[in-house]
């Protein structure tokens, strides 16, 4: 990846020229260069400028994406600095911040116990999101499925379908549940995962998630519970297939 490299901070951050724009190439670019090992513990990032402009975030979306990076961990805000390389999480013997290890923990996870654990989590709260989503929720749904259908590249869809499952959580209106699936909806931003995305997404797969989406947020716009757990459950049970059917 042809760069250029700078002195930020402490650490000398290395912006893309070639990588791809939007938030997905953001996400890659970032999480790419923690676990490469190019950027360091207490490295700073660039700018919050610098990064808009590169990858042509506007500052509300790419603030998001960063805060979806500190939840799980990477980075560090700091108030008036800037963003940071967090420090690794203690794993090992260790018990001093055992929120970031059950981090680490969620984010080695396979893809069989991600799908068995969405399966657990997802369709157990449909009934709070239909009785709860907004008229913003619905919105938010509605932008999801048009930016996945519109997504050139299986990465662009991956994170529009992860920030689909993610908003009907959000509906539910459970904070702590909304932390845990985002943690969860980390690992699917990891390299294992998008090679394996990558060998199962197929032109007809793709075709059919699609469908499958629509009609799960057709069914919570309804606010009709059972068919949208069941359009759920069978979207989920279709994912797992086709992922565990390539391994």
């Amino acid at each position: 990846m042809d760069q250029e490299t700078r002195p930020h901070g402490t650490g000398n951050i290395a912006l893309p020229r070639t990588e791809g724009r939007g938030a997905a190439a953001l996400l890659r670019f970032i999480e790419g260069s923690i676990s490469d090992g190019i950027w360091k513990p207490g490295d700073q990032l660039p700018t919050e400028r610098e990064l808009g402009a590169r990858f042509g975030l506007a500052r509300n979306t790419l603030r998001k994406r960063l805060k979806v990076l500190e939840s799980e961990g990477l980075i560090v805000r700091r108030v008036g600095s800037g963003s940071f390389v967090a420090q690794p999480p203690r794993l090992i013997g260790e018990v001093a911040n055992p929120g970031l290890a059950l981090l680490a923990r969620i984010h080695g996870a396979s893809p069989s116990e991600v799908m068995e654990l969405r399966l657990m989590i997802e369709p157990q709260v449909i009934d709070l999101a239909v009785a709860r989503a907004t008229t913003a929720n619905f919105n938010t749904l509605g932008e999801c499925l048009e930016r996945s259908e519109a997504a050139q590249t299986i990465p662009d869809f991956e994170m529009w379908d992860g920030l689909l499952h993610l908003e009907i959580l959000k509906a539910a209106r459970n904070q702590l549940l909304i932390d845990i699936y985002d943690a969860l909806n980390g690992v699917r931003r990891q390299a294992q995962w998008g090679k394996l995305k990558e060998r199962t997404l197929t032109p007809a797969g793709r075709i059919l998630y699609e469908k499958q989406h629509r009609d799960i947020v057709t069914a919570l716009k309804a606010r009709d519970a059972a068919a949208a757990r069941d359009a759920l459950v069978g979207h989920l049970k279709a994912v797992r297939e086709a992922l565990l059917g390539a391994m």
